[in-house]
């Protein structure tokens, strides 16, 4: 072990989650938990629209799966950001062409789609979850851009700000750096 400092006091972490549509047995037992009272669970959705806000030099979604909905959903957040890059790493973009019409509206709104890993299996892939503004906040977490992920199932991810979120952004910078760009407009 080094003397490194690991966790920088200014930083702030929020548990992120999405929960199982009601009726859920999940949501009794966190409702009848006398420690509910004192916790605050942010939806991935508001999280992610959070992160899209902040962001005003790059919005980063490294996610590996998609499907209409998530198509849909990651397309709303390129659209509002304010941010000059707006990049979509995928796992294999040609998960975009079963999106129909959401996936066109993705790629539009994107200013770089990256093909990490394809659907070539001996490849080097990925399996994290990332949503980066700039380097200053972060999510990280399980959701994928599915519409499971989204409405269904329990999602757990961490929305981190502050001085921790930079080796997100070293990260995430390497993986645009290594990956090759996908060309997908005609």
């Amino acid at each position: 072990m080094t003397n490194e400092v690991f966790i920088s006091p200014r930083a702030t972490a929020r548990l992120v989650v999405t929960m199982p549509p009601a009726p859920s047995r999940l949501a009794d037992a966190l409702a009848a938990d006398i420690a509910n009272d004192y916790v605050t669970l942010t939806s991935t959705t508001d999280a992610f629209r959070h992160l899209a806000s902040l962001a005003r030099q790059r919005f980063t979604v490294m996610i590996p799966y998609i499907d209409k909905v998530g198509a849909a959903w990651a397309a709303e957040l390129f659209e509002t950001t304010e941010a000059i890059e707006r990049i979509l790493v995928i796992r294999d973009a040609s998960q975009l062409s079963s999106c129909a019409e959401a996936g066109r509206r993705l790629e539009r709104a994107t200013t770089r789609i990256i093909d990490y890993g394809g659907g070539d299996l001996r490849q080097e892939t990925f399996h994290a979850k990332i949503v980066l503004a700039d380097g200053v906040a972060a999510y990280v977490g399980s959701a994928n851009l599915l519409r499971r992920s989204k409405a269904a199932n329990l999602e757990c991810g961490m929305l981190v700000e502050g001085p921790a979120v930079h080796a997100v952004k070293v990260l995430v910078d390497a993986v645009a750096n290594m990956a090759k760009a996908v060309s997908m407009r005609g």
